[in-house]
């Protein structure tokens, strides 16, 4: 949950204190990276919800974080490296008192040793043939295995690591040599392995080559997120580009040409293009095409891209409004052309709320349908859309269209703007606390509240979450069900129940400012949210009243997975009404629910499907020999298809959308993959049952009163 303030003010004693800090820095002649480390390591722990003691705890934290960093997959370092290391695991809180970054840079060093080393040592493994015959397993999950003990075990993991993923590619190109039906030859196939064992040495040297392009700078932001990410797991430090990326994704907006990009082969391919997008109005730009160079304007030189790893093309690529990029594009024809495009706003349309009526034959109802993927607003710009707006208008159309209730699809909602998420749940209530904020002292403390009486839907609502409704859905749902004003159907939201602001150091103090810049900036936790019922939804998450397969039981999904995430805590409820006069009867139409799940033909696929990948999930070992990998393979495609053709469209619900003639052809593209999800979703066709059978349960307290 990200909560704005119109400037993040510090007390008069941490301004002062800063503002000494930076003088003295400067008159003693450190670096701008001694003093980077000063600010972010101090800003957080003046201001922190539950700040850590800078001492030997917090070094071992520290340290045992960044090697995880550097190299989370264990392919690099050994346990000597780890050993030669250790010598700093208690000495970082000193370190960052006296300015040192010897830690930093011994570990980097040694990094960048052995990536050197991999780099000249990989290739050989390619010079011959694989037989895919080894008979060894291999682990992939790091988190089961240790770091190898020196460089030689080093070396044979990369060899098995190698085969193995040749054996892979190998597999996917005698795949696509057969028809659905058919079944995978185990037979050796000569050419299949020679273009397996070449794609897959092209690929890990760009991956290899990309590492090697990482400066001490880089491996510098990740040190500092790490002295801070030990603080709690939202808490980081955010490099200028960074940032800008977390604006857009919080926005829904960037200002650019709208295509979607990946490497491959050394060169950026366009994977698709925005509808409504800058590309998308021009016309030329297609999928697959390949960038070869950027021109900036109508008459600059272009820059060559080729082998320019994506971050920088983007950068060269994304630009303000109204401004000219020039793109010399070869398309799969072979042809090359020099395609101009003006840059403009890019509306990212999978972000906004989306709303459909559902006509639900079983019951003979209409449903009023409203998925919302994330709570956005655009701070530097209050015309813009946001969450409240655009859900309020959705409510005030679905009840001109008289639907009988509403589900509110919250599933894979991991948050956004705090004020939508209050100003949004205040729509289903007459008015009333939605939630609680503790802060580090009791001076930032606070009721935030619904304080508008009007009520724009008060009809029966079922709210769907997931294990990945996170942050500002988590207060939504939780508010909405302390006051029994809805259903909440699904599986436990993630448990992410606190609050962060950005720190921009470059403003922390004008005295510095004036020395140093682009500094970046550090999201901190700042305060913790508490439902008006006095428990928190941080770690728990938000449980639901009824009860769906979860589809992610088999990922370790949630906060308390996460590396120091807060705990679990109570503070005292508030005091608040319950909507309805009379309980509804959840256990009652949790159980008729749990009939039908019993009896659907798609839910047993589901629980089928979802116990064979658990199952599979939790042996994190891979074969090295060809014969057993295709029988896994061959295993796991038949329970997939098995599966897949069990998704059709389910025939009992009918999806409309309003005013569709109104929608801009940019739109249309975007709804109809949408309302195409939405008819093969049983999860949504179960909550249409269960929000009949709520509507039923509503009418039948009405008449006994």
């Amino acid at each position: 949950m990200l909560y704005h303030f119109k400037s993040f003010i510090l007390s008069k004693k941490n301004t002062f204190s800063i503002a000494i800090i930076v003088v003295s820095l400067l008159l003693f002649g450190y670096s701008k990276q001694k003093a980077m480390q000063e600010l972010v390591v101090y800003s957080v722990l003046n201001n922190h919800f539950s700040p850590v003691p800078i001492q030997d705890s917090y070094s071992e934290n520290v340290f045992n974080q960044f090697i995880k960093k550097m190299d989370p997959n264990k392919r690099f370092f050994t346990q000597e490296d780890i050993a030669e290391l250790s010598i700093y695991k208690y000495a970082i809180d000193d370190h960052i008192e006296s300015g040192n970054f010897i830690f930093l840079e011994q570990a980097y060093s040694i990094y960048m040793k052995r990536l050197a080393m991999i780099n000249d040592y990989v290739p050989t493994l390619f010079d011959n043939k694989f037989s895919f015959n080894n008979e060894i397993t291999l682990e992939v999950d790091p988190d089961k295995r240790n770091f190898v003990t020196n460089n030689d075990e080093l070396k044979q993991y990369w060899q098995y690591l190698m085969e193995y993923q040749t054996l892979t590619r190998y597999i996917n190109l005698k795949e696509a040599d057969i028809t659905k039906n058919e079944t995978l030859d185990p037979s050796f196939n000569i050419e299949h392995e020679i273009e397996a064992r070449q794609k897959t040495q092209v690929e890990i040297t760009e991956s290899l080559s990309r590492l090697k392009e990482e400066d001490l700078d880089d491996f510098r932001d990740l040190y500092f997120d790490s002295m801070i990410n030990v603080f709690d797991t939202h808490t980081s430090y955010f490099p200028p580009a960074r940032k800008e990326d977390f604006d857009i994704s919080i926005s829904g907006k960037l200002e650019g040409i709208g295509a979607v990009l990946r490497e491959e082969d050394g060169f950026i391919k366009v994977v698709r293009i925005v509808p409504g997008s800058a590309s998308w109005k021009q016309g030329e730009l297609k999928a697959e095409d390949v960038i070869l160079k950027v021109a900036q304007g109508l008459d600059e030189d272009p820059v060559d891209i080729a082998g320019v790893r994506i971050k920088k093309a983007v950068k060269l690529i994304r630009g303000k409004k109204g401004t000219t990029v020039r793109l010399t594009v070869k398309h799969p024809t072979g042809e090359i052309s020099e395609i101009p495009i003006v840059r403009d706003i890019v509306i990212i349309e999978e972000t906004y709320a989306k709303h459909a009526i559902i006509k639900d034959s079983r019951s003979n109802k209409t449903f009023g349908y409203i998925s919302l993927p994330k709570f956005y607003r655009d701070f530097s710009n209050p015309l813009a859309r946001n969450t409240t707006s655009d859900i309020q208008k959705a409510l005030l159309d679905l009840n001109n269209h008289g639907v009988e209730g509403v589900i509110f699809d919250l599933r894979d909602n991991e948050g956004g703007a705090l004020v939508d998420a209050v100003y949004t749940a205040g729509l289903f209530i007459d008015e009333g606390p939605i939630v609680q904020i503790k802060g580090r002292t009791p001076i930032y403390d606070k009721i935030l509240n619904d304080t508008d009486k009007d009520t724009i839907y008060d009809g029966p609502l079922v709210i769907l979450q997931n294990s990945y409704s996170a942050s500002a859905s988590e207060i939504l749902a939780a508010a909405l069900q302390d006051y029994g004003r809805a259903i909440i159907v699904g599986s436990d939201t993630f448990g992410k129940g606190t609050v962060q602001t950005f720190v921009e150091l470059d403003k922390l103090s004008p005295t510095r400012s004036a020395f140093f810049k682009d500094l970046g900036s550090v999201k901190l936790t700042i305060q913790k949210f508490y439902r008006i019922n006095g428990g928190s939804t941080q770690h728990k998450g938000v449980i639901p009243d009824i009860r769906l397969p979860n589809k992610t039981d088999h990922l370790e999904v949630g906060e308390r997975y996460l590396d120091h995430a807060l705990q679990w805590d109570t503070i005292k409820p508030l005091t608040y009404s319950q909507w309805y006069q009379k309980p509804i009867d959840v256990l009652l139409l949790s159980q008729l629910s749990q009939k039908r799940i019993d009896v659907s033909d798609r839910y047993q696929s589901l629980n089928s499907h979802l116990s064979f990948i658990k199952k599979r999930s939790e042996n994190t070992h891979v074969y090295l020999d060809a014969e057993t990998a295709i029988a896994k393979r061959t295993e796991a495609n038949t329970t997939l298809e098995t599966y897949q053709d069990s998704i059709t469209p389910i025939d009992n619900l009918a999806i409309t959308i309003p005013h569709q003639d109104t929608l801009t052809k940019a739109q249309r593209e975007s709804y109809k993959d949408w309302v195409d999800s939405i008819q093969k979703d049983i999860d949504i066709n179960e909550t249409a049952a269960i929000l009949n059978d709520l509507i039923v349960n509503l009418n039948r307290n009405q008449i006994n009163n």
